[in-house]
């Protein structure tokens, strides 16, 4: 079965695969709000809860669905009911859906939360490359929902479901990306801090170049970008070797709070002009030449974080106009991380790589954002 059972707890709300013993607790959140007179939701009505529950636990045995009853911890309640579905484990694939809660928790922050928790599992324990999300193309309120997550709009499909009235509806399609989420996680878990919430640690501890030393040097040649980031960078080692000879390469190894997470290295015209000159490096561009989070720390949100490091590197630089970087076009290569922060192909290669920039002023917008 995929997704395992699993049960998951955050800042007092719990997610517990649905059973038949929350039949009465399901049926009282229904009740509060009267919710299944809203005809663009499929909240079922006082005597169709139980079969609601076994409609769902019938999907989940055909693999198609893991419902979730919502708990308020601290009361034991439940308040609401979310869902993976349509789920496709050939290609680790899950839709979240069939949400909705009781009336006295809606416009709090309980939606935030549960999203969070499930799409942290999807993307960083499921390793999902992709989530998605469908509405009713009338339900205005699960479109702002969904769009406040940072879903991207990928379409309607027009004339698709039957609604409790027996009208037919459109569905409108919402997804986000492996590459997408980092931010997205970073941003979500910003809102629930400026509204007295914790935040995940590696969320927290913003990320921060250290000059490489004794203390760190064999941490860093320790990192593993994965078998997919192999494809795609030198070895750090190769890396260091390399910044011995080039007075303008930068190494650093990157830290979130105590911790050694990654590594990465600049070239810096500005070190040696003369240098810059002779390699063909335009003085106004700093140039990230090597980026890597070790591959246990990846989809922690942490790439993002170290990124905007690099730019308050650059920042600090007022000779600095544009930022650029490269990469390998091969299946899998993180070009959509890189336009999620802004940059785009210049249309110039280096070798086989492709050349992507972004302009300092549009890098000080998003960094003060």
């Amino acid at each position: 079965m995929w997704p395992e059972n699993i049960t998951l707890e955050r800042d007092g709300i719990r997610l517990e695969p649905l059973t038949l013993a929350h039949e009465s607790g399901l049926r009282e959140a229904a009740a509060d709000g009267e919710l299944w007179a809203l005809w663009v939701t499929s909240v079922p009505e006082p005597t169709q809860t139980r079969a609601y529950i076994e409609t769902a636990l019938k999907a989940r045995e055909e693999g198609s669905r893991f419902a979730f009853a919502v708990i308020d911890i601290a009361t034991k309640k439940v308040i609401g009911c979310t869902s993976y579905h349509d789920i496709v484990a050939s290609i680790k694939r899950v839709e979240i859906g069939y949400t909705w809660y009781a009336k006295s928790v809606q416009r709090t922050n309980v939606n935030t939360l549960c999203k969070l928790m499930l799409m942290t599992h999807a993307f960083e324990t499921l390793n999902c490359p992709v989530v998605g999300w469908r509405t009713d193309n009338f339900n205005f309120a699960s479109q702002r929902a969904i769009e406040k997550l940072g879903a991207r709009r990928d379409g309607v499909i027009r004339h698709h479901a039957i609604r409790r009235d027996g009208s037919v509806r459109d569905t409108v399609i919402y997804s986000m990306t492996a590459d997408e989420w980092s931010e997205k996680k970073a941003k979500l878990e910003a809102r629930l801090q400026a509204r007295g919430y914790h935040v995940d640690p590696a969320a927290q501890a913003q990320v921060a170049l250290r000059t490489i030393d004794a203390d760190n040097l064999m941490a860093v040649l320790r990192f593993n970008a994965g078998a997919r980031g192999e494809r795609f960078v030198a070895t750090n080692a190769v890396s260091i070797a390399q910044a011995t000879v080039s007075a303008n390469a930068v190494p650093r190894a990157l830290y979130a709070g105590e911790k050694s997470v990654g590594f990465a290295m600049l070239y810096d015209p500005t070190i040696d002009r003369a240098l810059a000159e002779k390699d063909k490096n335009a003085a106004d561009c700093v140039y990230l030449w090597r980026f890597m989070i070790d591959f246990a720390l990846q989809r922690k949100g942490l790439g993002t974080q170290a990124m905007h490091a690099l730019f308050r590197y650059a920042l600090e630089r007022p000779q600095f106009t544009r930022f650029r970087l490269s990469y390998v076009p091969i299946d899998g290569n993180p070009s959509p991380f890189y336009r999620g922060l802004g940059f785009a192909e210049t249309g110039e290669k280096d070798d086989d790589e492709i050349i992507m920039e972004q302009s300092m002023d549009s890098i000080r917008a998003r960094v003060k954002a």
